[in-house]
């Protein structure tokens, strides 16, 4: 059972402190120890032995919003160390368990009674005069698209290495099933299952409205090249990290051999989540 546990907990929110103080008090009467209890956000940093500690952890209890959550995962890296998500936000996809369940679903899955979940991660590789120049790891999506100016931009489409097409929109996102419910959805793209095996490749305002999204097995290849001047155009992963392309840059997109690992209680309804996050068959 868990015995090392890594708090990571969204920063500048009180609330979230105060819950994440509540939880390290009762991993006490556990006999559970806490190894990190951490901050995540833009003003947090980790040392390096920080950060070997929680990919050690034997979980990761993570309080806040679906983007704590997309940061906390990458901070895993990929490690078999399955995370824990309390919602302490509005929407959460990602954070299901509620705070008012929070410590009625602890005692559940401390007694045994839960699932892990693998979720893909997405890969993403800058090439420039064919040489990888970065590269990212995100649970959600790769985003490319402009800045400040509005401005529509082309893209140069090839999947598994074939020319699909010139793209003209304001974007692109190369989303995993996990972030179809995130830029993807708000974009016109499908929901897909959170296990689900994929990619979903969706442009954003498209000039040709025949441009749709498209959905592609989980072993393609998804290259974007930048055939515009590309001024002001940037890669974005999970809507958390940027970089700026230039024209005729190459971003690859691939499920990663990386996978991030959610805790769910048994019996867990995901149809459920949905119709109450998206409200549906409300007036």
């Amino acid at each position: 059972m868990f015995k090392k546990l890594s708090i990571l907990y969204k920063e500048n929110d009180n609330s979230a402190l105060e819950t994440a103080i509540k939880v390290q008090d009762w991993l006490k009467n556990k006999d559970a120890e806490c190894i990190i209890f951490h901050s995540v956000g833009v003003l947090s940093s980790f040392s390096h032995s920080e950060i070997m500690a929680i990919q050690n952890s034997d979980t990761v209890i993570v309080l806040g919003g679906d983007g704590t959550m997309l940061s906390a995962s990458r901070l895993i890296g990929g490690k078999k160390v399955p995370i824990i998500g309390i919602n302490m936000g509005k929407l959460g996809f990602i954070t299901e368990i509620s705070r008012i369940d929070l410590f009625e679903t602890l005692e559940q899955i401390f007694s045994g009674n839960y699932e892990i979940e693998e979720r893909s991660m997405i890969n993403a590789k800058i090439l420039r005069d064919e040489k990888i120049i970065n590269e990212y790891l995100g649970l959600n999506d790769i985003v490319i698209g402009k800045g400040i100016m509005a401005k529509i931009s082309d893209f140069d489409l090839f999947i598994n290495n074939l020319y699909v097409s010139t793209i003209k929109a304001d974007g692109v996102i190369i989303s995993t099933p996990t972030g179809s419910t995130a830029y993807n959805l708000s974009a016109g793209g499908p929901i897909l299952y959170p296990t689900l095996k994929g990619l979903v490749f969706t442009p954003i305002c498209p000039h040709t409205l025949t441009v749709r999204p498209i959905v592609l097995p989980d072993d393609f290849i998804i290259d974007v090249v930048i055939s515009t001047h590309g001024k002001d155009i940037f890669l974005t992963v999970d809507g958390q990290i940027g970089f700026p392309l230039q024209k005729n840059d190459r971003v690859r997109c691939r499920i990663a051999e990386e996978k991030t690992y959610l805790i769910a209680p048994v019996g867990r309804d995901y149809f459920k989540i949905l119709r109450d996050k998206l409200r549906w068959g409300e007036r």
